[in-house]
């Protein structure tokens, strides 16, 4: 997409007032047709808009998202963006613009959190998120809308309420994105750690030499592992390395030398006493008891590690599907891509 060419589009806010609604069948039309292609722009305040029906692309900075029915948007006043219907699609949008500036430093001034830190936090970035995934943050900026509709007795308290548990709701989505790219980086870091241990434990092995291969100096690598798995590494190699040691007492008559130096272990002695450790019994106890009750009798005396919870995507048809997680900015609900890789690069019009 070719985005050269951004306009500012600025709106006047009624005095005393924190929201200025653009609502009604005037918003109800094909997005993009007489804007120029790869048009951009952005507002002196920050807009929210819920799509109703219709499809299309939306476009924020460098960011495409696909909109479909009941979406809704969160885009911070000054950041680019632009909404594109498909061909002959005719979308219903509604739209909210926001002093949330104003909003922070006046009515959020006694948060736990200082105004300065929400205010870099709130206006970091745009976002569309789906009713499916953020049901509660959607039906915020639903009840907004219907406020300003009605204009109830005491409609502005309300709005300041509501306000409020959006800037909130905001803030989370932020520690949730934190969150996101934590697990991922966790999960990354540890799978091709325990992969590694797995295919080098007969190896002369240092914890330098794993956290090498995941690209991380030993103390950081030290820190993320143990976070993850809730044990030390050295203890998880150990943990490898008498599960091998056990499959061999099972199934091969060698002797105990033999078995540690198959298992890793450079010494009789370290090998007797991590296996006395995570299993209550020396090597030959294990070994009689295995003879005498068949198999692999394998139980370790250590925590579990923190398992990995299979977490659910929806796709656009709400459909759940099992999966690693994406950014929240990326997750599936709002199939973002970088712009310009297809062909719908017009502007919109709010």
């Amino acid at each position: 997409m070719t985005n050269s060419n951004i306009e500012f589009r600025y709106y006047d806010m009624p005095a005393g007032n924190y929201v200025l609604p653009k609502i009604g069948k005037g918003w109800e039309f094909v997005y993009g047709r007489d804007i120029p292609e790869g048009q951009l722009h952005f507002h002196n305040y920050m807009e929210i808009g819920y799509c109703y029906r219709g499809q299309g692309d939306l476009v924020i900075q460098d960011r495409k998202y696909r909109f479909d029915n009941d979406v809704f948007t969160i885009i911070p006043a000054n950041i680019p963006h632009t909404t594109v219907s498909d061909e002959g699609n005719v979308a219903r949008w509604e739209f909210l613009f926001v002093d949330s500036d104003s909003f922070i430093r006046n009515e959020m001034k006694n948060c736990p959190i200082p105004v300065g830190e929400i205010l870099r936090t709130v206006n970091s970035r745009g976002t569309m998120k789906t009713m499916a995934n953020h049901r509660e943050l959607g039906m915020l900026v639903r009840m907004i809308i219907e406020e300003c509709r009605n204009e109830s007795s005491m409609y502005r308290e309300a709005l300041k309420g509501y306000l409020y548990s959006l800037m909130i709701g905001i803030l989370r989505l932020e520690e949730e994105r934190e969150q996101f790219r934590k697990n991922g980086t966790y999960n990354r870091f540890v799978e091709k750690s325990t992969r590694y241990i797995e295919e080098h434990y007969r190896e002369d092995l240092r914890i330098a030499d794993i956290a090498d291969v995941c690209g991380l100096s030993e103390s950081h690598f030290r820190r993320v592992f143990t976070a993850s798995m809730n044990m030390k590494p050295g203890d998880y190699l150990n943990m490898v390395r008498v599960s091998k040691a056990c499959e061999i007492l099972s199934k091969q008559d060698v002797s105990m030398v033999e078995v540690g130096n198959m298992a890793g272990f450079d010494t009789v002695s370290s090998f007797n006493r991590n296996f006395r450790k995570l299993t209550g019994m020396p090597p030959m106890q294990y070994r009689k008891k295995c003879l005498q009750e068949g198999g692999n009798i394998l139980k370790f005396h250590v925590s579990a590690k923190k398992g990995w919870e299979a977490r659910i995507i929806r796709d656009d048809t709400g459909a759940e599907t099992g999966g690693e997680p994406e950014d929240p900015e990326e997750e599936s609900d709002a199939s973002a891509l970088p712009s310009g890789q297809d062909g719908h690069t017009s502007g919109d019009r709010q």
